[in-house]
């Protein structure tokens, strides 16, 4: 197998070539200098050496040379493979001094490769590399050293160019450092300020000690005068503003200030001593030591209100990112304004609630007033409605049952039906005021909230219902560990009366089956209570919750129509929702969630 040997001091190129030589079948040895290439070849030596030249400790012209004047080396193909010496001077003297070939990095694989085995073949015909050096030592000396003061040349120009352009950017760099440096201090100023004068003074003072700008202002138009008076400098401020006198709208516009603000727009020059439009003020200027200037319009809303203005003491001193430092500042400075007008209003707005509250809190007073004495005679009603209404039914009950017990045989039959209706109707008017106390229990009983078993809670119910309707068989399906965080009282209500119904309007099924369970939604669970009975019409869902409304006539379902306006009631107060699905003559799903 044809051994190659590698001198390179770059971990990357030595892995490249390995791979490209070893993929086309070669053994590969590396060297990471001529020095040790030669240490190397001297043990086992190679077929052919591919070379860099400029490598450390030992270069490769140096290897070249000792290469060709070593006996046992010198018949062995030396390629040159550089991207440093690629100029007409540098493989001459590589070829002068014997390379076999010179080639240039990056060279294609496929051209790499045909180059190598034109060498071989050439060593195989001949016996031995292309050539011996074709000077000897002290012309090969003398071209080394051109060849070196020629690179060393460049590179020190290459250098040259390379601290020019560092120095440019650390130029750069440190004019970045200092329009963030102002941005963030007046963003952090903007936001702890809370006086707009301090807040001018402060920017002002930024853009000079941080900016490196010679002198900053601020002025705020007085709309009266048309004179743009200054609030807030940083610098020779009094110096100048003596200089150049009044700022005014409505005479000629010669100042920064005066131009950004007639035109509306951002004035920015990098040397004002040629702008004609300076012409005015061109000797201040100069006793100023003002160079470059950049004004911009400060706004309120849509309005402009006032200018920042920012002297530098140098020619082009704005580039790119100081003028978007300029527009930013003043663009800060602007939404400032705005907040301290909003806050203003706020203020103003805060005195106006705080007599709008005092003139409240008698009516508040007054209005709790009313809501006790509406809640104690609720209390009254009531009390009422389950003593004084209750004993009067309690008699029509008890004397028509005792009537009904002692004309047994005596009265005639439409009598006695008579009777009997008395009776149902009596115990309907009883049921009927148990509904409705238990609705006004599900809108005013106090809560208190903690885990409940809903599970267990319908079992409990459901075996109730079996105990009181002992001749009905009904398939009940309960999930297990169905749990919430509710008032216990007030859910038990609830599934009573779900179940209940559910129970209720089943009795005419068939087959009948009652589900409870849950579904999980994203964000909450729901829980269902679902029957295969009677069902009702969709049309009619809207008027399912309110009170004595009836999906059925009462000769088909018994119950006064107040079931689920209670179980709504405690849905409501536990921040729930409650929704039903029916089908007529195919049952009903009554849905329900308790945050």
């Amino acid at each position: 197998m044809t051994r190659v040997l590698i001198v390179d001091d770059h971990a990357a190129n030595l892995y490249l070539l390995r791979a490209l030589l070893q993929g086309h079948g070669f053994e590969v040895d590396e060297a990471l200098h001529g020095g040790q290439a030669l240490e190397h070849a001297r043990l086992t030596p190679p077929d052919l050496v591919i070379s860099d030249l400029l490598m450390p400790v030992m270069d490769g012209y140096t290897l070249l040379r000792h290469w060709k004047a070593d006996d046992r080396l010198r018949a062995i193909p030396f390629v040159v493979y550089t991207a440093t010496y690629t100029d007409p001077g540098d493989e001459a003297l590589a070829r002068d001094m014997g390379a076999d070939a010179f080639l240039i990095k990056p060279t294609e694989p496929p051209a790499l490769m045909q180059c190598i085995h034109e060498v071989l073949a050439r060593v195989s015909r001949d016996g031995h590399g292309m050539r011996a050096p074709a000077a000897d030592e002290q012309d090969t000396l003398k071209l080394y050293n051109e060849v070196l003061v020629k690179k060393l040349e460049k590179r020190s120009q290459q250098l040259e160019q390379r601290v020019a352009a560092l120095t440019e950017s650390e130029a750069r760099i440190q004019k970045l450092n200092r329009r963030y440096a102002v941005l963030s201090e007046t963003n952090q100023a903007i936001v702890h300020i809370d006086q707009r004068d301090l807040l001018f003074d402060t920017v002002c003072r930024i853009a000079v000690t941080r900016g490196g700008f010679t002198l900053a202002w601020i002025g705020m138009i007085d709309i009266g005068s048309g004179e743009v008076v200054p609030v807030a400098w940083s610098g020779p401020g009094p110096e100048w503003f003596a200089r150049t006198g009044k700022f005014s709208l409505r005479g000629p516009r010669r100042t920064p200030a005066e131009i950004a603000l007639g035109e509306g727009r951002i004035y920015l020059c990098n040397d004002v001593q040629a702008d004609p439009a300076l012409e005015p003020i061109r000797d201040s200027l100069q006793q100023a030591g003002l160079q470059a200037a950049a004004a911009c319009p400060l706004y309120m809303g849509q309005h402009v209100v006032g200018v920042l203005t920012l002297f530098a003491g140098e020619k082009d001193y704005f580039d790119a990112s100081l003028e978007d430092l300029v527009a930013e500042v003043a663009a800060d400075v602007s939404f400032a304004l705005e907040n301290y007008e909003k806050e203003d209003i706020r203020r103003q707005t805060e005195e106006e609630l705080r007599r709008l509250n005092a003139d409240l809190e008698e009516t508040v007073q007054a209005r709790t007033a009313e809501l006790v004495a509406a809640n104690t005679e609720l209390e009254a009603f009531n009390y009422s409605v389950s003593h004084d209404l209750r004993a009067p039914l309690a008699a029509i009950n008890g004397f028509s049952s005792l009537v009904l017990s002692k004309t047994e045989g005596q009265l005639d039959e439409a009598s006695r039906g008579l009777l009997k209706r008395v009776l149902v109707n009596a115990e309907r008017m009883s049921r009927l005021i148990d509904d409705l106390l238990s609705l006004a229990r599900a809108s005013r009983q106090h809560m208190q909230t903690a885990e409940v078993d809903l599970s267990e809670l319908a079992l409990s119910i459901v075996d109730s219902l079996r105990q009181a309707d002992t001749g009905r068989k009904v398939d009940v399906s309960i999930a297990p560990g169905l749990r919430v965080h509710a008032d216990p009282g007030l859910t038990r209500i609830l599934l009573e009366n779900l179940i209940g119904n559910a129970w209720k309007f089943t009795a005419r099924t068939a087959q009948p089956r009652i589900v409870v369970g849950s579904e999980p939604q994203p964000g909450e669970t729901v829980y269902f209570v679902r029957d295969n009975g009677a069902g009702f019409d969709m049309a009619d869902a809207a008027k399912l919750f309110t009170p004595f409304q009836r999906m059925h006539r009462l000769d088909e379902f018994e119950g006064s129509g107040i079931g689920l306006s209670i179980v709504q009631r405690i849905v409501d107060r536990h921040q729930g929702r409650l929704w039903a699905e029916a089908r007529p003559g195919e049952g009903a799903t009554l849905r329900f969630t308790l945050p």
